[in-house]
């Protein structure tokens, strides 16, 4: 197999360069000759390519030592004929879900993992989408909502172009937004529904089972919260949210679905008065969360356990959720870890 030339400093781990983009291209087609070949085959006559595989050989050894420069046309040509490989690929995807386990970690290190993926070679492919997405959770993380609008609207540039689970999450987060940016009650609420509508819209056409139910889990749990949060002067509907909780399936074997369930019913449920049940569901959610190693949804579980039992049990759940926040930097959850009842 040929060996492409990688960065002069060598190519790190938890970044993408040229060098390594092309490696593995070269890796997964056999060689850079037959790479050559198959990109002469795939253009045609729609690009003028040199006649001589020789010169287009030069030509990509060049495009594996610029780092992260602009990738100029043969960047372009790669990009346009062999898109972005699938573990760069899927990396990007990891990085940009918010129910991921990479959402778990701190926000400082989670921000320079994906300012080093915001650079070409991924910035100049529609794999950007995710990148961008990630880039705008942790604005939203940051209460910057006008850096979180600005990624949300470059995402959708090119969400569309690589699935349904790019533009579920687009809606998604764009849901929160206007949750969270529009004072009328009314507009707001129409807001969020539209969102809603259509990122339930994109999950169905979501192939993967695992995946699709995440995604229908997010839908049903930010359809539940605007239920529970309509605004000021409107009653809440506890028996609306409890009934989309319910609709998450109680059979998926996905931690991150479990425990979104209970969690979501053990906080109906005791707003209902029905504390037993309640405490059930939010021990389950701690312990699917706990499964699934999602640290920030065990944080959210703890604290909901720490309101239903009493001390000195309470005191220690929510000591605990507090401390594992602390090392997330996730500032909106210790914000939101006070001892309210009324939260």
């Amino acid at each position: 197999m040929d060996e492409v030339a990688l960065d002069p400093a060598g190519d790190p781990p938890d970044g993408c360069s040229w060098g390594r983009y092309l490696d593995l291209l070269v890796r997964e087609h056999g060689g850079l000759a037959p790479l050559v070949d198959l990109l002469q085959r795939r253009a045609g006559d729609t690009i003028e390519l040199p006649d001589d595989p020789q010169s287009i050989e030069r030509g990509l050894r060049r495009l594996g030592r610029r780092g992260n420069a602009p990738g100029g046309q043969y960047g372009r040509w790669l990009l346009r004929f062999f898109g972005v490989p699938a573990p760069l690929a899927e990396t990007a995807r990891w990085m940009g879900q918010y129910h991921s386990r990479f959402a778990d970690l701190p926000v400082s290190l989670r921000a320079a993992q994906l300012w080093r993926w915001d650079r070409p070679p991924i910035c100049e492919s529609s794999v950007a989408a995710w990148i961008h997405l990630g880039l705008a959770s942790i604005a939203m993380r940051r209460a910057d909502r006008t850096t979180a609008r600005h990624r949300l609207e470059r995402s959708r540039a090119s969400a569309a172009t690589i699935g349904p689970a790019a533009l579920a999450e687009a809606e998604l987060l764009a849901a929160r937004l206007a949750s969270d940016e529009l004072d009328d009650p009314k507009d707001r609420l129409t807001a969020v529904a539209e969102s809603l509508a259509r990122a339930a819209a994109r999950v169905d056409e979501i192939d993967d089972p695992d995946e699709r139910a995440c995604y229908l889990a997010r839908v049903l749990d930010q359809q539940a919260y605007a239920a529970l949060h309509p605004g000021p002067g409107a009653p809440r509907r506890v028996d609306a949210a409890l009934e989309r909780y319910a609709a998450i399936p109680a059979d998926c074997p996905v931690p991150f679905v479990q425990f979104r369930r209970n969690h979501g019913l053990a906080y109906c449920r005791w707003k209902l008065g029905d504390r037993p049940a309640a405490i059930a569901h939010a021990r389950a959610a701690c312990t699917h969360a706990g499964d699934g190693g999602l640290v920030r949804f065990r944080i959210m579980a703890l604290d909901l356990l720490a309101h239903l039992t009493g001390d000195p049990e309470a005191a220690a759940l929510r000591d605990r959720a507090v401390r594992l926040a602390r090392q997330l930097e996730h500032e909106d959850l210790l914000a939101a870890m006070l001892p309210n009842e009324d939260a």
